[in-house]
């Protein structure tokens, strides 16, 4: 009888409180997410789809004319043209694309993959990191030539490594036929500069 009796008012208390219980331990989670997310997380003025547009490009290695540091601006297109200095006084055309359906947002930045062609007949392709305060790209990693890329994202949340999956050509694949061989990478940040984990875990 006080068995039956005991485990009744238990089943009761646990009736009575559980939810109240489940709620507050909720809580603290999504309050303590916020928080962490809050502590290094740079909010944007608007939608990341309004903000891509205007992010600033500085393709790789380039300069204009007058020998300044090549900018464009990504447009709503998100691909275009633009001239960079062959030297000489003289000027070449490239083209570029921002593959805003792989940009992701992450605490401090933007991270997009960006292809370039200066003139021949292969794309370039960069993952690239923007500054969210100024929308200006600051960093680059070359994935590689006609690489076909699958997927931008975190494996975790906006403060994790980014991880990149494409495919590109193996060692036997004729440069006519497509990629054919998947490739995953993850990079951070380090000391400002787009970097491959695994190299950089075998630095320590």
């Amino acid at each position: 009888m006080f068995n039956q009796r005991t485990h009744q008012i238990f089943q009761n208390l646990f009736n009575t409180f559980a939810p109240i219980s489940f709620l507050l331990v909720f809580a603290i989670v999504v309050v303590g997410c916020k928080q962490n997310r809050s502590d290094n997380f740079v909010k944007l003025g608007e939608p990341l789809k309004d903000v891509l547009p205007k992010i600033t490009l500085i393709p790789p290695d380039e300069k204009d004319l007058e020998g300044k540091t090549l900018e464009i601006t990504v447009g709503s297109e998100f691909k275009g043209e633009g001239d960079y200095s062959i030297g000489g006084g003289e000027t070449h055309k490239f083209r570029y694309t921002f593959l805003d359906q792989h940009a992701v947002e992450g605490n401090k930045y933007i991270y997009a993959v960006v292809s370039y062609n200066w003139g021949g007949s292969g794309s370039f392709y960069y993952l690239t990191a923007i500054d969210k305060t100024t929308l200006k790209s600051v960093s680059q990693f070359f994935l590689g030539d006609r690489v076909k890329v699958e997927s931008v994202g975190f494996k975790m949340d906006p403060s994790a490594p980014v991880s990149v999956s494409f495919k590109e050509r193996g060692t036997e694949t004729p440069m006519a036929a497509p990629p054919d061989k998947l490739v995953e990478m993850d990079f951070v940040m380090h000391e400002n500069q787009l970097t491959d984990v695994k190299s950089l875990d075998k630095k320590k």
